[in-house]
């Protein structure tokens, strides 16, 4: 569950300082797979496509890729290609999170809104371009492993509060060692997501519907 939380990317840290923020109105910061953006379920049809399953038991894909006929684990390149593959082709046309760009008009009603998404960097624009296309053309900041220094610089930066929203835990754990003070959001908007997800006492809240992420945050941040 561990991440490298040792630096941000130098990609990173340049779209951090473009970012143009009032450190006066709260700041709401968002992953976009399985938070935003569906990746799970449009993965799984295209391993079925090409003889594999998706068998998720926990939040990996290092051993959940299988192949069909024997359901017998693929080795770490076929794994690593397959996957590089679907964001390659996919990321420009993933479906929407039910109530993502619904919950993101309210909150932008009373903070500002960031996306921190570990999308390469390559596919910056096709992560752009497809959340657009579901109306929800938010700032995007791609990331590399943990989000915790990217989080602390934003943070650095910020009077009013701060609250992250992500179904990673190990993202979660690092929002944690890395800022504190942010208000820790758990949420998977994927039912095969959710299903696997661990009890994240470090969160501050866990959820499995943009709808509850909303009540916790008019409750407790959005004030």
């Amino acid at each position: 569950m561990s991440l490298d939380d040792s630096a941000i990317h130098p990609a990173t840290a340049a779209q951090l300082e473009r970012l143009d923020l009032d450190p006066d109105r709260p700041l709401v910061i968002v992953d976009a797979d399985e938070v935003l953006l569906r990746f799970a379920l449009p993965f799984r049809a295209f391993l079925e496509a090409r003889g594999y399953r998706l068998h998720l038991t926990e939040y990996s894909l290092t051993y959940a890729i299988r192949l069909d006929a024997c359901g017998s684990v693929v080795g770490e390149a076929e794994n690593r290609s397959l996957v590089e593959t679907f964001i390659a082709g996919e990321t420009r046309h993933q479906p929407p999170v039910t109530g993502a760009a619904d919950a993101l008009r309210h909150i932008a009603r009373s903070a500002q809104v960031t996306v921190l998404s570990n999308v390469p960097h390559t596919h910056r624009g096709d992560r752009l371009a497809n959340l657009a296309d579901h109306g929800m053309d938010y700032p995007l900041v791609t990331n590399s492993a943990g989000k915790g220094p990217a989080l602390a610089a934003l943070a650095a930066r910020m009077r009013a509060p701060m609250a992250f929203v992500d179904d990673s835990p190990a993202q979660i754990l690092s929002a944690r060692a890395h800022a504190p003070a942010i208000r820790r959001v758990h949420f998977a908007g994927c039912e095969i997501v959710a299903a696997i997800l661990p009890d994240m006492p470090e969160a501050h809240f866990q959820s499995r519907s943009w709808d509850t992420v909303i009540d916790d945050l008019e409750q407790n941040f959005l004030t």
